[in-house]
């Protein structure tokens, strides 16, 4: 056997450099585990081999996310296959009675989940939102920005009252091209005497004109009313059109192009069968997959029960005639929560502290 010249090895720089690796590899270690990294919430949208979902190393918010978008791609594909199972996409959204076994709800359903507490806000009842992480939010924003969308702006609104209360710094901004002034100069509080609160007032701004509702009178873009009031981001957008959700949301999308939606999370009221092309099953899921591309994932839905209480009517859909003659007019008003997967927010971003 050859034996090691070690006067020789001793000599060449190999030593000298397999030391300085050593060393240098050695206080990467100890830094890494003082401080972890802090990786950056990556776009989920391209994420699409769910065999890459989970990677170490990552925060608990990002394979939280991760693991959402993972059981919500799987929910996609079943969605897919029940409508085709159940007479594919050209079936009406809501069949007449013991015709078939599916309603349009069935092949929707909000299967994200809001990574963190989810809060409801406003009444318990008709008119309360359910809103997620709202504790981070306000932790991150102590002056959130709330945008309400809305048709013919009824004086009261639970939810808006329930989130000035909540949060002292947070402004309400309404807009609504068809509400009275009569109505305006007293949301959302209605005729109590709250209103005469100044400081409450002094948070409240409202809008006469719409955003981003083309088939309104006046209307504005969301990036120029943005734009306007100095705003880079809405915490939560909140739109309640009576039907004009559907373009509305459509030209908001296309408005940001390929960007982020500037807005943290949507409460949405769906109403069905008060837009005429939003009838049957493929058209809704048009629209909806254009929300899921722009990043936006339902946490929570809920039927109005409204017209139950009040009227002891039928929440979804009521149809007239006899038997061979049956006219349908949907009354179905759902309300949904969503989350924005992109973008920086504090619903997504591993880099702010562990709020609640």
């Amino acid at each position: 056997m050859q034996r090691t010249n070690w006067k020789q090895f001793a000599q060449s720089p190999w030593p000298k450099f397999s030391a300085a690796f050593l060393i240098l590899f050695t206080f990467y270690l100890l830094a890494r585990d003082t401080h972890p990294p802090v990786s950056k919430y990556h776009d989920l949208l391209t994420t699409t081999n769910t065999s890459a979902l989970v990677h170490q190393g990552t925060s608990r918010l990002v394979r939280m996310l991760e693991a959402n978008e993972k059981r919500y791609q799987f929910t996609i594909a079943e969605r897919e296959k029940l409508i085709l199972k159940s007479g594919g996409y050209d079936i009406p959204a809501f069949p007449p009675p013991f015709t078939a076994l599916y309603v349009l709800w069935d092949f929707f359903i909000p299967a994200f989940t809001c990574p963190f507490p989810m809060y409801r806000v406003g009444v318990l009842a008709d008119g309360g939102k359910w809103v997620c992480g709202l504790d981070r939010v306000l932790q991150n924003r102590p002056n959130p920005i709330v945008y309400s969308l809305n048709h013919q702006t009824s004086p009261y609104s639970s939810f808006e009252q329930d989130m000035l209360s909540r949060s002292p710094g947070c402004q309400i901004y309404g807009f609504d091209a068809n509400a009275t002034k009569a109505a305006t100069a007293q949301w959302p509080w209605g005729d109590t005497a709250v209103v005469t609160d100044f400081k409450l007032l002094s948070r409240v701004h409202f809008n006469h004109f719409a955003v981003a509702d083309l088939k309104a009178e006046r209307y504005r873009s969301l990036h120029d009313v943005m734009r306007g009031f100095g705003h880079r981001w809405i915490d939560i957008l909140k739109i309640d059109l009576e039907g004009s959700e559907f373009a509305t949301l459509v030209s908001i999308i296309a408005d940001t192009q390929d960007e982020p939606l500037p807005f943290g999370q949507l409460l949405l009221e769906v109403h069905i069968g008060w837009s005429a092309d939003m009838t049957t099953v493929d058209q809704f899921s048009k629209w909806f997959a254009r929300l899921e591309r722009a990043g936006l994932r339902p946490f929570y839905f809920e039927v109005s029960m409204l017209d139950v209480n009040t009227m002891r009517s039928e929440p979804a859909v009521v149809y007239v005639g006899d038997q061979n003659h049956l006219t349908s007019f949907v009354t179905d008003v759902r309300q949904w929560s969503f989350i924005n997967i992109r973008g920086r927010h504090a619903l997504v971003d591993d880099g702010l502290p562990e709020y609640p």
